[in-house]
């Protein structure tokens, strides 16, 4: 593969199949014109760090971050929305998202092994659901370590 392939073929799939903003509206966010932004999701040019960047800012899609961190020690944590204030509902909401995050662990799970076997398509699912359980867990502890950092007194 041509340096960056994959990593175009990714964002191009995201970005055309995946229901979110057009890739105009991307590549404005981007504060990239079009044709540059398709440039790159095409595979003619390959993504700068900076521009790879400004992807994460103007997608949400965990999948960019996943491939990225792939066969490293690191995974992605989502950030918690808001500020410390208002932090009781935050966490609580946060660790009900965890939860359900682990219940459709659960629910892949269960799904796979109706025909008593689990095969590699089925095995993807139960990654996804894992990875996804992951990163709001890990946006959890990440939050409550700056909670914890913001009430210590010096």
């Amino acid at each position: 593969m041509r340096r960056g392939e994959e990593f175009a073929q990714l964002v191009h799939r995201i970005l055309v199949s995946g229901g979110q903003d057009s890739v105009r509206t991307i590549a404005a966010k981007m504060g990239l014109s079009y044709e540059v932004l398709y440039a790159r999701i095409s595979n003619r040019t390959p993504f700068s760090a900076d521009e790879i960047r400004d992807l994460l800012r103007a997608v949400s899609d965990p999948r960019i971050v996943s491939y990225l961190l792939e066969g490293t020690p690191y995974v992605a944590a989502e950030r918690l929305p808001g500020t410390l204030h208002g932090r009781e509902d935050s966490i609580w909401k946060a660790a009900h998202r965890v939860v359900f995050e682990a219940a459709d662990v659960l629910e892949a799970i269960e799904a796979a092994l109706k025909d008593e076997r689990i095969d590699n398509r089925d095995a993807t699912a139960i990654r996804a659901e894992i990875e996804a359980a992951e990163r709001v867990l890990l946006g959890l502890r990440e939050y409550l370590r700056q909670l914890d950092g913001s009430t210590r007194k010096p």
